[in-house]
This record gives C-alpha cells, sequence and structure tokens, in this order.
C-alpha cells in the first residue's frame, strides 16, 4: 500500500494521472469501452474446473 501512495504522490506531482483498484478497471473501461475485469474474470472462470 506505501508503495501506491508513493506512485500516486509522484505521479500526481508532475501532472499525471494515476489510477489502482476498481478505479483502474472503471477508467480502462470508460476509456476504451471494454469491460477488461469482466473479460479476465470469464476466462478465468473458463480455465477453472469446477469445484465439487
Amino acid at each position: 500500500m506505501n508503495i501506491q501512495q508513493t506512485l500516486e504522490t509522484v505521479y500526481k506531482g508532475v501532472n499525471g494521472e494515476y489510477y489502482a483498484g476498481e478505479e483502474a478497471w472503471d477508467f480502462i473501461k470508460n476509456r476504451t469501452g471494454f469491460d477488461l475485469k469482466q473479460i479476465l474474470i470469464d476466462i478465468a472462470d473458463q480455465k477453472t474446473p469446477e469445484k465439487s
């Protein structure tokens, strides 16, 4: 967590943007129109054997 806070401070210090967690997934979805998080979840579900 400390590293993420440092990165956020550095990026914002140079007028950049920093996204982490759900905010990052939302940024990708809003920017591209693709729900990458859900795509990856669906792929993982297909590759993971069902639990009995």
